[in-house]
């Protein structure tokens, strides 16, 4: 199902693509030092959740920001609301047209 979006909300996820991404980056090292940090942990078991971690993290990475096009933004649209980084505060700078498809999609 391709869904097209208005121009100026491309334009708006462009240039909001960078902020976003800094936002999961700075959540996965918070992260990342929670597992570090743990004292209850050995190295070997702290390398492992890591290693872990890092997995998850790279495919929430990829699907929120590989390959952003206009064809295929929508399909990113659905990984950035699940993963909290396309906020309400970003909605309420796009079009009505594209919050009625997040509202209907979501419900």
């Amino acid at each position: 199902m391709t869904i097209s979006i208005q121009e100026s909300d491309w334009k708006y996820l462009r240039k909001r693509e960078t902020d976003m991404l800094s936002m999961l980056c700075g959540r996965i090292n918070e992260q990342s030092k929670d597992i570090l940090n743990d004292q209850s942990e050995s190295e070997h078991e702290k390398y492992l959740k890591m290693y872990d971690h890092i997995k998850k993290s790279d495919k929430i990475v990829a699907d929120c920001f590989n390959d952003w096009r206009k064809s295929n933004i929508w399909l990113k649209i659905q990984f950035l609301r699940q993963h909290d980084l396309l906020t309400d505060e970003h909605l309420n700078q796009m079009s009505d047209g594209i919050r009625a498809l997040i509202e209907h999609y979501q419900s």
